[in-house]
């Protein structure tokens, strides 16, 4: 069962969410509302999103039939922006990416993702690079943000990003040091923290989410995919930005209405103000 909104602390209280009624609020920059976990959900899941002052979801994309499934909602859900790409986890010994650049091009897509490398999956990074580096160029030529994974691959994957100067995307579920997170600062990334940093004894992520600049921090929920301290995987929503908003704020010794309307700017900037 999915917990009541008053039982998590997200409704009739200054959760620090902006309230501007001529804005969409705060955005969960991703969540896989395409996941069949979410079948038959996603109007009450955006509903209860937008009470807690959530009004826009980024629905990244992880193979084709994912993708297509995030447009469909966008032209369903306007609070829905859909991005496409095909996920390290997905990548076979040819895999082909001309679908990508079909849907990139015809349709709405805000972002190429979700993309990137991982060390840590049976696919070895020779497999994933190629398809990397031309989603990478994709994403140049169509001047769209990427989405990006990266997990036990971050030589690489900074390596990549290097060849393509000018790409502009958000790491997400950022999760590494803080000289990782330098490096992608240099390179004008944005880093996206999610369930981890609610977590108490997850140092690492605390640790940058303090050190991040705050015109460069976005966040996220990942759902159905992470969970939160207290809220299991399975019962995250896009709603749970707003914990997350709070734990940064508290982390870094700022307000969290103020911090959040920042990260509300900081939207605007990656997605080229698009509304």
């Amino acid at each position: 069962m999915h917990p009541r909104i008053a039982s998590t602390g997200l409704a009739g209280e200054d959760t620090g969410a902006p309230r501007d009624t001529h804005g969409p609020g705060l955005t969960d920059t991703h969540c896989h509302l395409n996941d069949p976990a979410f079948e038959g959900r996603v109007a009450a899941v955006l509903a209860r999103a937008r009470e807690a002052g959530v009004g826009q979801v980024i629905v990244p994309g992880w193979d084709a039939a994912s993708s297509r499934r995030a447009l469909a909602l966008a032209a369903e859900f306007p609070a829905i922006l859909p991005a496409v790409g095909l996920h390290p986890w997905m990548v076979a010994a040819e895999a082909d990416t001309r679908w990508v650049a079909v849907l990139a091009a015809e349709s709405r897509a805000v972002a190429i993702g979700e993309i990137g490398l991982d060390g840590a999956v049976e696919a070895p990074l020779a497999w994933q690079l190629p398809v990397f580096r031309a989603q990478l160029a994709l994403a140049r030529e169509r001047d769209l943000p990427v989405l990006l994974h990266c997990r036990a691959a971050w030589e690489p994957l900074l390596a990549c990003l290097r060849e393509v100067p000018g790409v502009r995307g958000v790491l997400h579920a950022f999760n590494g040091s803080v000289e990782v997170l330098r490096e992608c600062l240099a390179m004008g990334l944005y880093v996206a923290f999610g369930g981890g940093v609610t977590r108490p004894n997850n140092r690492r992520a605390q640790q940058a989410a303090i050190a991040a600049p705050a015109d460069r921090l976005l966040l996220e929920t990942d759902a159905p995919s992470i969970g939160q301290d207290g809220v299991p995987p399975a019962a995250v929503e896009p709603r749970h930005v707003v914990p997350v908003l709070r734990r940064l704020a508290a982390l870094r010794g700022e307000d969290a209405a103020a911090l959040g309307a920042r990260i509300v700017e900081n939207v605007r900037a990656l997605l080229n103000h698009r509304p």
